[in-house]
């Protein structure tokens, strides 16, 4: 009995612990999908695409997406009367080195040091971050569906 406990007191202090998660939330998810977007010459922009489908009678301030080890500010879209928040994730090769190295520390000003991934997710699932009264709250999305690569030209 003494193992049980100190398991559940051990898992209590890992990082995906401290996380409050509630299931009362201002909207509802409808529906999330993802795809990788890429353009057709070698070089060009590249991206994972995260669409997630939601209702609300009342604005929601969302604020970041966390999905696969990467992170974006939410960005909340209408169209056809319908809501999205989308979430464009950068994969371009030359665009994920953005960071300057030089010797003379002045150059490497504006640096932004990456920000950690804090949760434990699998490939179709998401947090959502969003703010009531101050407070941040988390959503968590799962079964996100995999579309088709999109090529563009």
């Amino acid at each position: 009995m003494k193992l049980i406990g100190i398991l559940i007191l051990a898992l209590s202090f890992t990082k995906c612990a401290s996380v409050k998660m509630e299931n009362n939330h201002p909207f509802k998810i409808e529906s999330a999908s993802y795809s990788h977007v890429t353009g057709g010459v070698k070089g060009s922009y590249n991206s994972t695409n995260l669409i997630i489908n939601f209702t609300a009678e009342k604005p929601v301030d969302f604020q970041k997406v966390y999905f696969q080890n990467r992170i974006t500010k939410a960005v909340v879209e209408q169209h056809n009367d319908k809501q999205y928040i989308a979430a464009r994730y950068k994969t371009s090769s030359n665009e994920l080195n953005d960071l300057i190295l030089h010797a003379d520390p002045k150059k490497e000003f504006g640096n932004t040091p990456k920000e950690e991934f804090p949760f434990e997710l699998k490939e179709n699932e998401a947090m959502v971050s969003y703010i009531i009264e101050g407070k941040t709250h988390y959503v968590k999305i799962e079964n996100i569906i995999k579309k088709d690569k999109v090529f563009m030209q």
